[in-house]
Parts: structure tokens; sequence; C-alpha cells
């Protein structure tokens, strides 16, 4: 069954389909859909139920409109003297596991002037059913008809065959998604004149100076647990840029010291948050703890696998292998190295976001001329691991989302 979320009212998709095809593209940050999006954010900030959403309230924030105007201001610079137009329709798969990441890649895309079509899960939370009900009422309004006609949100199970009718109407496709899902996806043929932009499952980690973490007072301590806690239980550990691998650098004594301290802070953290899982999460975690140890990936299971942590020590040289055990909840792999440099044999392809604390921009800049190849896309202060960019896994996407006119 074909569901239309985005506009509720819409009888028919093919029908929107064909409207979204005949009003054509707008020009990047046009009036229309900044002011759209300020009254979207408007709407989430000042609404009791949705302001209260973590994730909702990050959204909101992040298309009020004077970080728009930063980003307009970024866009246009970037493009100087060149012609960027829009592709013309885009088709974006949102991904079960953090689903409100659909907004981010629908209000780029319409930014920089496409259409767009978006496929949600039927499975979606409740909390994107909040929020496509306060953008429905939104796109209602005369004053937005050109985002309304150029707009469509479906819901389906699987079916290659529809799929493949959208894939062929689109100009880009977006898939994000684990990485069978990506597979599936890219073997449905689409516009052979479009373009698609993939982005798969990948791994985080932190990175923290013992020594530097030792030196912190106790508000501080605080802070930066609080600022972990969002980065990792966020999305219950199941972000792709949420850490799942952390690790110490320095002397093995301070490493200990600093490690005694944090996960003391962090279960501290944990509990003020008022946070809880029904035991299976704390079982699964326990299960996945010992699987990791019976696979050779790690040498030592903390007590209290059960617990809101589970921290797990990685073996030396351990195969890259065990990022593939994604239990979620708050399993943590824990590694120590002597200086930052020894991180780089640690990583891996698939790694995306590395989150840090105690270093200067200077070593993170020389680190990153090491990395291996394709490791590493994000480098972030702990706190910001969620925070979305236009810059994701890689991809400056307010540039590949638009098209660029070779004008001599």
């Amino acid at each position: 069954m074909i569901s239309v979320l985005v506009p509720q009212d819409c009888p028919d998709h093919e029908l929107q389909l064909a409207t979204i095809k005949e009003n054509g593209s707008l020009s990047p940050f046009a009036p229309p859909v900044i002011e759209f999006l300020d009254t979207f954010s408007k709407t989430v900030l000042l609404d009791d139920t949705t302001r209260r959403l973590p994730e909702m309230a990050a959204v909101a924030h992040w298309v009020r409109k004077a970080h728009i105007l930063e980003l307009q201001a970024a866009f246009e610079k970037m493009r100087g003297e060149r012609l960027w137009v829009a592709r013309g329709i885009a088709l974006h798969f949102a991904p079960a596991n953090v689903d409100s990441i659909f907004l981010y890649s629908w209000f780029i895309s319409m930014l920089v002037g496409n259409g767009n079509i978006l496929r949600l899960s039927q499975n979606r939370s409740e909390h994107v059913n909040l929020l496509l009900a306060r953008l429905n009422p939104l796109l209602k309004q005369e004053n937005f008809r050109a985002i309304r006609n150029r707009s469509l949100v479906l819901s389906y199970e699987h079916n290659d065959a529809l799929t493949q009718k959208l894939s062929e109407s689109c100009h880009l496709r977006v898939l994000w998604g684990g990485d069978e899902s990506v597979r599936r996806l890219r073997a449905i043929p689409m516009n052979p004149l479009g373009s698609e932009v993939v982005f798969p499952n990948r791994f985080s980690l932190a990175v923290l100076d013992a020594v530097e973490f030792t030196r912190q007072d106790q508000g501080q301590l605080r802070k930066l647990a609080a600022s972990f806690c969002k980065d990792a239980y966020w999305f219950d550990q199941m972000a792709c840029s949420s850490p799942r691998l952390v690790v110490w650098v320095g002397e093995q004594a301070s490493c200990r010291s600093a490690q005694e301290l944090f996960w003391v802070e962090i279960e501290v953290e944990f509990g003020r948050r008022g946070l809880e899982y029904p035991e299976v999460i704390g079982l699964n975690k326990m299960v996945s703890a010992y699987v990791a140890a019976g696979s050779g990936f790690v040498d030592k299971v903390h007590p209290g696998a059960c617990g809101p942590v589970s921290r797990v020590h990685l073996m030396e040289h351990a195969s890259s292998d065990f990022r593939r055990i994604e239990c979620g909840g708050g399993l943590f792999f824990e590694s120590e190295v002597r200086d930052l440099n020894q991180l780089v044999p640690l990583l891996s392809e698939r790694d995306q976001t590395l989150c840090y604390f105690g270093f200067k921009r200077s070593d993170l800049n020389n680190l990153a001329q090491s990395f291996p190849m394709r490791a590493i896309d994000r480098i972030v202060p702990i706190g910001e691991a969620l925070s979305f960019s236009t810059v994701w896994d890689g991809n400056n996407l307010l540039q590949c989302f638009s098209r660029e006119i070779d004008l001599q």
C-alpha cells in the first residue's frame, strides 16, 4: 500500500509527481523556501510537544532563518562566478534507525532548488509522524504553494517496481541506510542522466587525551559526560556518527585513571537524564560482549555488561571486523595508545566521525594527513557527533545536490 504523507490531502502519488515535473526547479535559496523553513522552525520550537524532543528541536534550530542565511553565504562564496542550478528532482530514501535525517536531506535539496520525493519507512517513529503533522498545515498556506508543488513524501513496503519508476523520474538519488539496503537500492535502475549520492553503514569513535582529562574539575567532567552521552545515547548509539570505540591517549597509568573517572561520570549522567533500557537491551549487550570475546576481538569484558555502560577492551591488532557488532544501547569498545599517531592503525575505511577531547587543531590536522585511504570524514569535539552539517561523509551536499552549467 502506498501512503502519501506530504502533501497529505493529495489523492494520488502519480498526480503529485506530475505536478512536481510541471513546476520545475526553483533558484537556489529562493525566498519562499527560506520563509517556509523559518516558519517550520518557529512552529516546532513554539510547540510544547516537539520542542521537548531533542532531535526535533535540533532540526528546527538548524533551519532557523539566521542559519539558513549563513548557508546561503557559504553557498555563494563556494559558487563564486560559476553558474549553479538545481539538478531537477531528487529522490531520497530515509534510513530506519535515524529517520529524522530525511529532513536535513530534503531541506538542503529544497534550498538549492530541487523538487523532492522522499520514501519513508512504514516503521517510522512517532516523532517523525509529529513533524509531518506540523509540515502539512504549513504546505496548505498559499504563500508556500511553491514548496507544496515540488514535494512528495511517500511510505510503502519494499516495492522494486515502484522504486524503479520513481528512480527513472529523478535526476538525483540519495540513499541513506544500511549496507544491504544500499546494495538493494543501487541495483534498481535509475534515470541514465541521474546522479547518486550514497550514505551506507559507518562506524565512529572518540579519542581523549588522558592527562588532559584528569586535569578537569568536577564541573568540567560533568559537562564532558553530558556531551558524550548526547553523542552516544541520543539515538541509542545506532546513529553512524555515535561513538562505539573510545581510545585513550597517554601512558598506561594515566589512561587507567582517566577511564575510572570517565565511566563513573557517564553512569551518573545516564541516571541524571532518567534514561532507562528494557532488560532485553542489557542481555543483548552482554551477549554481544561475549561474542566479541569469542571472536578474538576483545581480551576483557568489564563487569556490569548488562548496565547502562558496557565496556569491552579491544585486543591489540584486533581485526577491523569488530565494527560489524552493532549492538547499540551503550556497548563500548575501548583501547589505549601512547600518542595520537598510534591511532592510525586502528582506523578503517568504514570510520566516519572522530570525536575528540584534549587535542589542538594542529595535532588533529597532522593526524588527518596520515589517515588510511577513505578513513574518517568528520573530526568534531565530543558533543558534536550528531550535529548535522552540509558536508557529510565527505560530500558537500550544497554542491552535489546542485548542477553546474558551463557558461563561457
